[in-house]
């Protein structure tokens, strides 16, 4: 499917640009009714976003109550007893524990300062019943706005693995290195390879080509430069590089900045889609 690329001076432009996208489209929806699914990654690549996010609520007087935050993945431990479960929500590495500290508290205490109401839910995938994550969001109606990022060693989205066929759904991942070298970088405790967990679920390919009514993918950073450019020319799913998968969605957004870009700004107009 094409997509729309835009190129903004900075991440924090970047992270502007699509909280404004967000309240948009919740406030479009909002004689709707029902739940308005916001899919998000963790780390790095979303934080302008929750951040601006946050502070346009409490400027705004934004109600959040229709908002379900819906995370991508998790790191994953096997007990003693060969259970499979996610790690401690405490540790910084937790993708449940970012999003309770980095956006659904900061949303909730924003609407509060505000006057309103906070978000409605936060969900993450459950290792020990994967297939439920997807039966979940279909009920829902799907995910209006997926929030998508580009791990940089070897594209990987969510923790979608290079090889991941496309038409895997929430699943169980084994990481491999470079994954586990890419999130080295966003969590303080992960010091050391050998201390970044090798398994994760996470959302599958399908689940996000499928299940999405827009995503935006947001490439900021230097470092992200061959990210770029690997994802610009992309014309549909590329497995051995996974998030190629986001030109097969629905509605889809190329975001970056102008480190990621190499190039000056651009910000042509971005079509609104009607759904």
């Amino acid at each position: 499917m094409p997509f729309t690329s835009t190129v903004l001076p900075d991440a924090d432009a970047v992270g502007l640009h699509v909280a404004e996208q967000i309240l948009d489209r919740l406030g479009r929806g909002a004689a709707q009714g029902r739940p308005f699914l916001l899919g998000c990654p963790s780390g790095r690549s979303g934080e302008p976003t929750y951040r601006a996010l946050a502070r346009l609520v409490a400027e705004r007087h934004v109600d959040l109550s229709r908002l379900v935050i819906v995370m991508m993945d998790d790191y994953v431990v096997e007990t003693d007893d060969g259970h499979l479960v996610r790690v401690d929500p405490e540790l910084s590495y937790s993708c449940l524990g970012y999003a309770q500290r980095e956006i659904d508290r900061p949303l909730a205490a924003a609407a509060a300062a505000a006057g309103t109401t906070g978000p409605r839910d936060l969900w993450a995938p459950d290792p020990a019943d994967p297939a439920e994550y997807d039966r979940r969001i279909e009920a829902a109606g799907g995910i209006d706005l997926f929030l998508l990022a580009s791990g940089a060693s070897d594209g990987h989205i969510a923790l979608n693995q290079p090889g991941t066929d496309r038409s895997a759904r929430t699943h169980v991942a084994r990481l491999g290195d470079a994954t586990r070298r890419d999130n080295m970088g966003t969590f303080p405790e992960l010091t050391r390879l050998e201390l970044v967990p090798r398994l994760g679920v996470t959302v599958g390919v399908a689940t996000i080509t499928d299940q999405s009514h827009e995503v935006v993918m947001i490439v900021t950073g230097e470092h992200k430069r061959g990210t770029y450019a690997r994802l610009a020319t992309a014309t549909g799913y590329e497995p051995d590089w996974p998030a190629t998968a986001f030109a097969e969605c629905a509605h889809a957004v190329l975001l970056a900045d102008a480190a990621a870009a190499g190039t000056a700004p651009v910000a042509p107009e971005v079509p609104v889609p009607t759904h």
